[in-house]
């Protein structure tokens, strides 16, 4: 069950890495992150790579959650208890935002494009949590890669601080997170959402 879920996470996180370059983009311009996300998707939007992906997804989840079950007695320090809390969030994350997605495809029949995702963090009240709820995810991802990464350095036995890498990694991940708010909310000062998207709420 160990492999199945590093190795299905190791294949998000492929996915993970292309999504999050691409929303800062939206740093630039909402066109700009538009114009690299439909280059993006000819890969993420490939029939085959989705069900991959839905897969791993679905995979990650069950095993995460098999793992915690079996690991959560024994958490000996704080990263140990954010190993398993990030992989927590991440398992609710990869199974909400999914259906988010399809749900704006199928059943709303919209571009889930920047706006779909701009949308939320812009308009109060849904901002309050989708605020936290997107920050935490990056900052969530991060947190897990870098609790593994000090995992491995601590087995190989190299001559640096493995805390000191885990935390950078973790800096790193609320930096990220904090600018892909700042693109998506006009640097904190609030986009004009599209007439089509502001109908979904009416």
């Amino acid at each position: 069950m160990k492999k199945v879920h590093y190795y299905s996470g190791l294949f998000i996180s492929i996915f993970i890495l292309i999504h999050f370059g691409n929303h800062l983009f939206a740093l630039i311009s909402p066109e700009k992150h538009i114009e690299v996300m439909e280059i993006a998707r000819l890969l993420y939007r490939n029939i085959v790579f989705e069900i991959l992906l839905i897969g791993a997804c679905i995979t990650q989840v069950i095993a995460g959650i098999s793992l915690y079950r079996n690991k959560k007695k024994n958490l000996q320090n704080g990263f140990d208890r954010l190993h398993v809390y990030s992989g927590l969030y991440l398992a609710f994350f990869l199974t909400l935002h999914p259906i988010a997605i399809f749900v704006g495809r199928y059943y709303l029949e919209v571009d889930t494009n920047f706006w779909y995702g701009a949308m939320v963090v812009n308009l109060f009240p849904m901002l309050l949590f989708y605020v936290p709820y997107y920050f935490l995810g990056v900052f969530a991802f991060f947190t897990h890669v870098a609790c593994i990464h000090r995992q491995k350095v601590m087995a190989l036995g190299w001559k640096v601080s493995a805390d000191k890498h885990a935390k950078f990694i973790m800096a790193v991940g609320a930096i990220i997170g904090l600018l892909i708010l700042a693109g998506f909310t006009g640097f904190f000062q609030g986009l004009s959402i599209p007439d089509e998207y502001l109908e979904l709420l009416s």
